[in-house]
């Protein structure tokens, strides 16, 4: 097994009051002493949004939210949604057979073009639903992420920011303005909510939430909300699926006994949540303090500070996960009171609101309501068209990036 490594970080990082232990990154998170902060790129297309809003206002973004990501439209997503366009993708991809009748094909752009769709729908994005679609609508979507974490790409900070706003741009032109305007005509004729969409442009617009005083000096309102959904929605699963194939690779040659488990979803959520706990979208997170803080570890921090939340070091504290704790292990013991995934999704009033969207409901599964989750779903697809990675091609991680993610798997599949 490959030990996991400390990710790397912006070097003015450094100059920042590491915290990195999980007790204190937890007692930061769920502190009201400490606010979001980050870098300029996280203001300008996320200002006012669910992840860079506090007190009253987080409540009414949250309170705004909450019917999108419910049981009842949790079940309706995976079985109207990601079922439909897991299994489509998946039929996108036989056209890739090779001479022994089996499937090749890169399982991270698979699982991106999967998401991408699945982000549009709970987006409210119109128009992805076919290959050519998909991939222009990705390709912008991407660059628009990459400009959303600009510190931690090599390409020049303000060169990745311009980039991520010409995406957004041609994202609205092309997909988003259509789509509001489609879902205005539905609430302007009094449509039955049962025939209406379950996705944001909907919910703003049945709120009337559209638009805001500052809009021409700023990317309007209604655009950033949709750039934290469809960004959100993709970056944590796209990076770190890859990742569970790979550790479930390793695991079923070291332990050939479990091979038979690639089919039981109880197995595909633990090796799913180590995998997340394992590997995080971003190498580091910054808080700042509102007051002079004295952690109950007996750190100070100063009223302003901005300090550096190295989450992916607190989901290995040796202290909270053991001396294996920077190696997968599907069976580890979770201790009391703490998240198979540690720190990956937050903790406190800014824990993801989409959580339950990537790992099903309490990290179980419900086959009779639908409830198991993308990762899972796109698992057990995989597994039961045979997965398994290509022996002839290896995994190849990204470059230019600070973020841990694959920039290609090669995988191979049956044919069906």
């Amino acid at each position: 097994m490959i030990a996991v490594e400390d990710p790397q970080v912006p070097e003015f990082v450094k100059d920042l009051q590491a915290i990195d232990t999980y007790a204190e990154l937890r007692e930061i998170l769920t502190s009201q002493d400490f606010e979001m902060a980050g870098a300029a790129e996280r203001t300008i297309f996320l200002e006012d949004t669910l992840i860079m809003s506090e007190g009253q206002r987080h409540s009414e973004l949250k309170q705004l939210s909450a019917p999108l990501f419910s049981r009842q439209a949790l079940a309706y997503y995976e079985l109207h949604l990601f079922e439909p366009v897991i299994q489509q993708v998946l039929k996108d991809a036989q056209d890739n057979v090779d001479a022994n009748g089996r499937v090749r094909l890169d399982a991270v752009a698979l699982i991106k073009s999967a998401l991408t769709r699945i982000s549009a729908g709970v987006t409210g994005v119109d128009g992805v639903d076919t290959p050519e679609g998909t991939e222009r609508f990705r390709s912008l979507v991407l660059q628009l992420g990459e400009a959303t974490t600009g510190i931690f790409s090599a390409i020049p900070h303000a060169e990745v920011i311009e980039l991520g706003k010409e995406a957004l741009n041609q994202l609205v032109e092309e997909f988003l303005r259509p789509s509001l305007e489609r879902r205005k005509a539905l609430a302007a004729r009094d449509t039955p909510k049962e025939d209406m969409p379950r996705d944001l442009l909907m919910t703003l617009c049945l709120a009337n939430d559209l638009s805001h005083p500052d809009d021409d000096e700023k990317i309007p309102y209604v655009w950033r909300q949709c750039a934290l959904f469809l960004t959100g929605s993709i970056k944590t699963t796209s990076h770190t699926l890859p990742h569970i194939v790979f550790h479930i690779d390793e695991w079923i040659k070291e332990h050939p006994e479990d091979r038979d488990k690639l089919l039981d979803t109880a197995f595909l959520h633990r090796a799913a949540a180590e995998a997340f706990r394992l590997h995080q979208t971003s190498p580091v997170r910054f808080r700042r303090a509102l007051r002079d803080v004295t952690l109950n570890s007996g750190r100070k921090v100063s009223e302003g500070e901005l300090v550096a939340m190295h989450q992916p070091r607190g989901n290995l504290d040796v202290a909270v996960w053991g001396e294996d704790t920077r190696y997968f292990n599907p069976y580890r013991d979770v201790p009391k009171g703490m998240q198979p995934w540690g720190l990956t999704f937050g903790a406190g009033v800014h824990t993801c609101i989409g959580q339950n969207l990537v790992t099903g409901i309490q990290n179980k599964g419900d086959t009779k309501h639908g409830t198991h989750g993308t990762a899972v779903r796109l698992l057990k697809a995989l597994y039961e068209r045979g997965a398994e990675l290509d022996p002839d091609h290896p995994p190849q991680k990204a470059t230019g990036t600070m973020n841990d993610r694959f920039a290609t798997m090669p995988m191979i599949l049956n044919a069906s």
